[in-house]
């Protein structure tokens, strides 16, 4: 809120100048309020500096007193008069403290810990600094680093001297425009004294370059800018100097400035001076002049930039540059360019393009000695972001400009990384790389730039994805950070200008809609592969490449969707999706050990998840899976799918792929019932052949898998419980569910032929489902005891299911014989239904008695008998109501005699004696 107040309150006294004099009022504010606002912080860091060093000075003090003290005797000390010690005087001529990167002496007579340490000399030596007052890294991320830079140049050493000669600047500059307007002074007077003043300032801080390093740069830099806008203004306002004498002179003022910061290492210097230079045109503006002569005068600029970049690798003064000249420019196009301007704008865009890309290799070339990561990812990739998007509005409305303009930088980067790698410089290869990274993106850029104009949101998803590279290889979150939000911001900008412009999909494939949900798509991939072959960061950074990979597949496999609904026919969308996803999963595992990528190996579920979903399609469609197309799709997906699990088969997250084994069963025995029951029902033959045509290949699927899943081969050795417990179990709970729901429902008509008991296709599917079920219990019974426990109350379900389909099928026979409606209430209504189940249940329960003897199993006797006493009951409390009626009379004499049967040739067998672990099954 203090920086606010103040702001405001230097532009409200800046507002006397006019708009500059806001502007100036309102940059000053701001420096009070910043120099309020740290003044305490610099202070309290320098308290702490020094509280450090007086720590360390007493602990040296310890440790000579320490060292030079007589060791203690064993013996008693021989007798005498005790002399005083003579006093100790401690000596040290510490060094200034040094940066972070100093090397610190060993102690004497330890070994070195690295070949390029020098053992220090006899005696005790300097502990290394606390980490608390080492000073700030050198290759702090770009922007905190330049904020501090600037920070400490305004606020570090003498302030107020450097505030003066910033204040000093604006003054001279409303001087100049102050005469112009009231007409004081002759013109040239004014402009002699102006650089009168700049010389000495510039004089001055030459002469005092030795006694007040600080203080005669910051009069050299006010000085150097000085004389900058006492030469634009005798050229540009004046017209005191012909255009070639002043540039002239601005190239002499540059080469004056590039000097002395050079002879005196001050980049502070060329920093000042350079942005005094830029500033200059802009602080004696009248609105006159052309664009030619501004950005001929920065031309100018910048080649005493490059010099300078050339002799010494000063990131700040490279930076200062860049972002005076693109910004400027920037700000003219917006207000002042028109079509017409091309002509003479063009060169200079091309011309301040190369100059920073020179600067960039500059930069690498003298940093590569002192750095492993000598790339400054401002410029390498900053220029061709802001250079294209410029390049893009001066060529808008030209067909196809922008296209070939990204063609020509793609193959400018290309042939530039090609010539650096040639010089064989190993500390050059992350240049060459990003080069090559610029190079391959703007080529691919440019593919659908020549159809539409969808270039921004694929260009920010490929600049984010070498943002992202960059911040891991240098470990720069922020640059890491800024790569991130490129990449959402691309997503988001493409999905927004998809939906206004939807139908932009004449060309299959090669369209700007599905060209740029693949670059997007391959931006996130890249990112996520980076992202995980990164050791150095936290493990957070794990958790961010799994949802980059999630984002990349987001976007490849939606932008294939999207692509396959608007160029294929409605019928063939589900082959289509299908091989979509059983391809995109195949291709990404074949590719996971090749690229060592174990995340990867989840697109393992891929093949799968597009099964499901083209089932969901031909069930929407109403028709059989092996349609359009799907003959061919289908068994391409499946041998797919086996691919991705074959060769996933050793990756470490088993859990994920168990699954997937088992997701393939289910898949296959659904996709294959679709398949039978869509095709039976095209027929027309009634729900006695279309009902259990659906339940007809779950029954094969889970017969076959349990016949196979004890082989000793690939994948039933590997995955025999994935396939017999996690495979097996949703098929027989689906049939067994299909066996009690086709009771109320399919009354069994067999139309053209007729109905046979039992012999009919509707029961002999569920004595099939049933008893394949009882099948594959008996034979993965140690692994479902292993996941279930015990399978007794299992196989008593079964019973029971049994049970109930039994009854099922007696009521279609006497549905099917008597001509009564198939109507569940009519049917249990009439007399010779009841007769029919009493006679039923009591022939079950005899056989279940006969059987419970024969294996002497108490349990099966008692189930016997409790349906036994089922029948009873039943005749007495349902039959003994019509028990007048034949069908009445037969069922309570067939049942009797029944149990008189049961009471000679079954009875209650004993209790059984053996342990328990012995007991017979």
């Amino acid at each position: 809120m203090a920086m606010v107040i103040w702001i405001a309150a230097g532009a409200l006294v800046g507002l006397i100048g006019g708009p500059a004099g806001i502007l100036a009022g309102a940059v000053l504010g701001g420096l009070v309020a910043q120099l309020r606002k740290d003044g305490q912080q610099t202070a309290s860091r320098q308290d702490q500096r020094i509280a450090a060093l007086e720590r360390e000075v007493a602990t040296l003090s310890r440790r000579v007193a320490a060292i030079t003290a007589p060791p203690a005797s064993a013996g008693a000390a021989p007798a005498g008069p005790v002399e005083e010690p003579a006093p100790l005087h401690l000596d040290l001529d510490l060094p200034p403290l040094q940066t972070a990167s100093a090397d610190v002496a060993a102690p004497a007579g330890s070994p070195p810990a690295d070949d390029a340490l020098v053992p220090a000399k006899a005696g005790p030596a300097l502990p290394p600094r606390s980490p608390s007052v080492a000073p700030l890294d050198a290759d702090a991320p770009d922007l905190d680093a330049l904020y501090l830079r600037c920070r400490d140049w305004l606020l570090g050493g003498n302030t107020l001297v450097r505030v003066g000669i910033l204040v000093l600047f604006f003054g001279l500059a409303f001087l100049a425009r102050y005469a112009v307007e009231h007409d004081l002074l002759p013109p040239a007077l004014r402009l002699a004294g102006i650089g009168g003043g700049g010389l000495a300032l510039a004089a001055l801080g030459w002469r005092l370059r030795r006694r007040r390093p600080g203080y005669a740069l910051t009069l050299q830099g006010g000085g150097v800018a000085v004389l900058y806008l006492t030469v634009f203004a005798a050229f540009r306002l004046y017209a005191l100097l012909p255009a070639g004498a002043a540039f002239a002179l601005m190239l002499l003022i540059v080469a004056a400035a590039a000097w002395f910061a050079v002879r005196q290492d001050a980049p502070a210097l060329a920093v000042i001076g350079t942005a005094g230079g830029f500033a200059a045109p802009i602080l004696a503006s009248t609105g006159g002049g052309t664009h030619v002569e501004l950005f001929t005068y920065y031309a100018l600029l910048n080649t005493g930039v490059l010099a300078l970049a050339w002799w010494r690798a000063w990131r700040s003064l490279n930076l200062t540059g860049f972002l005076f000249t693109f910004a400027i420019g920037l700000a003219w196009g917006a207000a002042d360019y028109h079509p017409w301007h091309f002509a003479t704008t063009e060169p200079f865009l091309v011309l301040f393009f190369l100059m920073y890309v020179a600067a960039a290799v500059a930069y690498a070339w003298k940093r590569a000695p002192a750095l492993g990561d000598p790339v400054d990812g401002t410029l390498v990739f900053g220029v061709p972001v802001v250079g294209f998007g410029l390049q893009a509005a001066l060529v808008h409305g030209m067909p196809d400009a922008l296209a070939w303009s990204a063609a020509a930088v793609g193959v400018f980067y290309l042939v530039l990384a090609a010539a650096l790698h040639r010089l064989r410089k190993p500390a050059l290869e992350l240049l060459v790389a990003s080069f090559t990274a610029l190079g391959i993106a703007f080529l691919t850029l440019a593919i659908p730039l020549a159809f539409d104009g969808r270039w921004s949101a694929a260009a920010w998803a490929l600049e984010g994805a070498a943002l992202w590279w960059v911040g891991l290889r240098q470990q720069r979150r922020l640059a890491a950070a800024c790569g991130l939000l490129l990449q959402a911001g691309a997503g988001l900008l493409f999905a927004a200008d998809l939906a206004q412009h939807p139908g932009l999909r004449d060309l299959a494939v090669l369209n700007s809609a599905f060209l740029g949900t693949t670059m997007i798509a391959g931006a996130g991939f890249v990112s996520a592969w980076l992202a995980a072959r990164e050791t150095r960061w936290p493990a957070w950074l794990q958790a961010v490449g799994h949802a980059l990979l999630a984002w990349a597949w987001l976007w490849w496999l939606g932008g294939g969707w999207a692509e396959i609904d608007a160029q294929v026919f409605t019928g063939t969308r589900p082959a289509a999706h299908l091989l979509l996803f059983a391809a995109s999963g195949a291709v990404a595992v074949g590719l996971a050990a090749r690229l060592r990528w174990a995340d990867l190996q989840s697109a393992v579920a891929l093949p799968a998840a597009g099964m499901l979903l083209a089932i969901a399609q031909v069930m929407n469609y109403g028709v059989p899976p092996s349609g359009h197309g799907g003959w061919l799709a289908w068994p391409a997906a499946l041998a797919l799918h086996a691919f991705a699990l074959y060769r996933a088969d050793a990756h470490p997250a088993r859990g994920l792929l168990g699954w997937t084994h088992a997701a393939g069963v289910w898949l296959l025995a659904l996709a294959a019932a679709q398949e039978v029951g869509q095709r039976v029902a095209t027929l027309g033959w009634g729900n006695g052949w279309e009902t259990p045509a659906f339940a007809l290949p779950p029954v094969l699927v889970l017969a076959l898998l349990t016949r196979m899943a004890s082989g000793a081969r690939w994948p039933f050795a590997t995955w025999r419980p994935a396939y017999l417990v996690a495979g097996a179990v949703p098929l027989a709970i689906g049939l067994v569910l299909w066996s009690l729901v086709v009771l109320p429902l399919a009354d069994g008509s067999t139309r053209p032929y007729g109905y046979v008991p039992l012999a009919n296709p509707l029961d002999l599917t569920v004595i099939a489902a049933l008893g394949t079920i009882a099948g594959w219990l008996r034979r993965a019974r140690p692994q479902l005891e292993a996941r279930f426990g015990p399978l007794q109350p299992l196989q008593a379900g079964l019973a029971l299911v049994a049970f109930i389909a039994a009854n099922g099928s007696l009521l279609r026979a006497v549905h099917h014989a008597t001509g009564l409606p198939w109507e569940l209430p009519r049917l249990l209504a009439a007399d010779t239904t009841q007769t029919a189940l009493s006679l039923m249940w009591a022939v079950l329960g005899l056989g279940l008695m006969l059987l419970a003897n024969r294996r002497a199993s108490r349990p099966t006797w008692v189930a016997g008998a409790a349906l036994m006493a089922a029948v009873v009951a039943k005749l007495f409390l349902v039959d003994m109501a019509a028990s007048g009626t034949l069908t009445r009379i037969v069922s309570f004499i067939g049942a009797g005699l029944l149990l008189l049967v049961v009471g000679y040739f079954s009875p209650l067998p004993p209790k059984q004696t053996v342990p328990a672990e012995r007991a017979p099954e």
